[in-house]
């Protein structure tokens, strides 16, 4: 055993991180010194929990984008490596020591979820678990009066884990870190190639069906991603890594993976990157203008939030006047592909505008919008729809049989009452203003947009 009264003592110290308090302090603050601050603070991240060497920048970079949170309270979400058990074990201690402080632990959170029959006390499944202990020096360098609630996974249904996260999100403001490798133990060429389309099953709205063959913690994720909680929340990529690069075995490694999952009223990009996507589309179109093709698109040398699976609308205007307008409603590519595409598409193949010409060019502003994923809302009547609207933050997807319209965020400028938005939005997709129907549905998304101007 290596707890003792009420503290939970190290277990790892000195294999996955130093076990000198002065060497411990100096690593985590220079990681952390490299990691940036993200765009809207993050109400989850997922971090990997390998040696420092082999992962402890990319555990600083996901926890490092959250340091902007100030959460009341802090989960960490882990697989079980050593102990086999049902459910989600809580352990009985009400502290973590690490070899420069004490972590303090959660108690009322442990109780709540204990008295929701949600989770249960197995000290056995925290013994010698280091999922949740690589992640305590991070958190305490950032976070150092935040109490930690350590949930360790065990054979565990998805639903339970979201049913956990919604009851633990309702209390308080929490930042739940859901800890997690990638691949395991494959060549390097293959490791690579799942570890992507793991990446591509988060960002697309796969998390909740993730295997714990594509990520060691994927009932953590997979429970966040299926909870009430998390929806309309937008995941981003904020590096991936192998362990290949410290070990130069490529026969068996490990993949690691950090992303920021960010409320859906939240920014993901920062300006400069902002500024790189717009760059990116107005390269994109004089390419194809003077050239007749578009540039070559290479991905992976573009930023990590970059090559995220997302999904966007490009917006033409001159002088302030729609000159083309495309784009997607779900993630199905990275977003730099995404961008290069819809920019195109928007000056090229709306129908509703002849293809722009090579002059028009100086005279053509860029605007580009990232949206979420959507959910669909319910109402009673247009009168109930439309008193759930925020103007100038939702976007709307309205079907109703063959007919559909969508309205990006933006028309709001030129519409700026919910009752105008709402029947503006059906004369788009084709019906009168006052048509009503049982089988009209409304799906909500928020977009966070950007332009030259």
């Amino acid at each position: 055993m290596t707890m003792t009264g009420t503290l939970r003592e190290p277990a790892v110290a000195g294999r996955f991180y130093p076990e000198g308090p002065q060497g411990l302090a100096t690593q985590v603050g220079a990681l952390l010194r490299a990691s940036r601050t993200f765009a809207s603070p993050p109400s989850a991240v997922i971090s990997p929990h390998a040696g420092y060497a082999y992962s402890g920048a990319l555990t600083a970079r996901a926890l490092g984008a959250a340091r902007d949170a100030n959460p009341d309270s802090i989960v960490v979400l882990s697989p079980s490596h050593r102990h086999p058990f049902d459910g989600i074990a809580a352990p009985s201690q009400d502290a973590f020591r690490l070899p420069n402080g004490t972590v303090p632990m959660d108690t009322a959170a442990r109780d709540a979820l204990i008295a929701a029959d949600l989770a249960h006390i197995e000290d056995a499944a925290h013994d010698q678990e280091h999922g949740v202990e690589v992640q305590l020096p991070f958190l305490h360098a950032l976070f150092p009066a935040t109490p930690v609630l350590a949930l360790v996974l065990g054979r565990v249904s998805t639903q339970q884990v979201a049913q956990a996260v919604d009851l633990l999100a309702a209390r308080r403001k929490t930042l739940f870190v859901l800890s997690s490798d990638l691949s395991h133990f494959l060549p390097l060429d293959d490791a690579r190639a799942t570890d992507l389309n793991t990446a591509k099953r988060i960002e697309t709205g796969e998390g909740p069906s993730l295997k714990p063959q594509e990520a060691c913690g994927a009932r953590a994720i997979a429970g966040y991603f299926a909870s009430e909680h998390a929806q309309g929340c937008r995941p981003t990529r904020l590096a991936m890594a192998n362990s290949e690069t410290v070990t130069k075995d490529a026969t068996r490694t490990v993949g690691y993976g950090a992303w920021a999952i960010t409320p859906g009223q939240g920014d993901t990009m920062d300006a400069g990157q902002r500024a790189q996507l717009l760059r990116l589309a107005r390269q994109v179109l004089a390419s194809r203008l003077s050239r007749g093709k578009p540039p070559h698109i290479d991905t992976a040398s573009f930023p990590a939030p970059l090559q995220t699976h997302a999904a966007c609308f490009v917006t033409l205007e001159q002088q302030g006047r729609l000159r083309g307008c495309i784009g997607s409603l779900s993630a199905h590519r990275p977003l730099v592909e995404d961008v290069a595409t819809n920019v195109q598409k928007a000056a090229f193949e709306d129908p509703r505008f002849r293809p722009l010409q090579p002059d028009e060019l100086d005279r053509t502003t860029l605007k580009i919008a990232l949206l979420t994923p959507s959910r669909r809302m319910a109402f009673t009547s247009q009168e109930d729809l439309e008193s759930q609207l925020t103007p100038h933050r939702d976007g709307l997807i309205l079907r109703d049989g063959r007919h559909a319209g969508t309205f990006l965020p933006m028309v709001w400028e030129k519409l700026d009452t919910p009752h105008a938005f709402v029947e503006a939005l059906k004369l788009k997709a084709g019906l009168p203003r006052d048509h009503w129907s049982d089988t009209l549905t409304i799906d909500r998304f928020h977009a966070e947009s950007f332009s030259e101007a």
